[in-house]
């Protein structure tokens, strides 16, 4: 199971998540980021990772996507900040893409 909730701020919009990214709840991510990046630019999306338990093979496609899209991630605990870090360094090395902001990923 896995708990979505988003708070739009005029400076930022975070996405916050609880619970695993896994199965059917992936897709309810990406609906949720879509409906976010609507309104305003990647890199003024944070995707608040600090309560997520376990994350899938298909959960890190879709963050991989999310952080080449520009977004921030918000972690804490040892294995999302690990995931985040894998994530943003495949990321990062991809060239002439929007790159991740791997400085928020703490």
């Amino acid at each position: 199971m896995l708990k979505i909730t988003s708070e739009a701020k005029p400076e930022a919009t975070r996405i916050k998540l609880e619970g695993k990214l896994a199965g059917p709840w992936v897709g309810e991510l990406e609906r949720a980021w879509r409906s976010a990046a609507e309104g305003r630019p990647a890199a003024e999306i944070i995707l608040d990772l600090s309560d997520v338990t376990f994350i899938d093979a298909e959960g890190r496609k879709l963050m991989a996507w999310i952080c080449r899209q520009g977004a921030r991630f918000h972690t804490s605990g040892c294995m999302t900040r690990w995931i985040v870090e894998q994530i943003q360094k495949d990321c990062a090395s991809l060239p002439d893409e929007a790159g991740c902001a791997s400085k928020d990923a703490r």
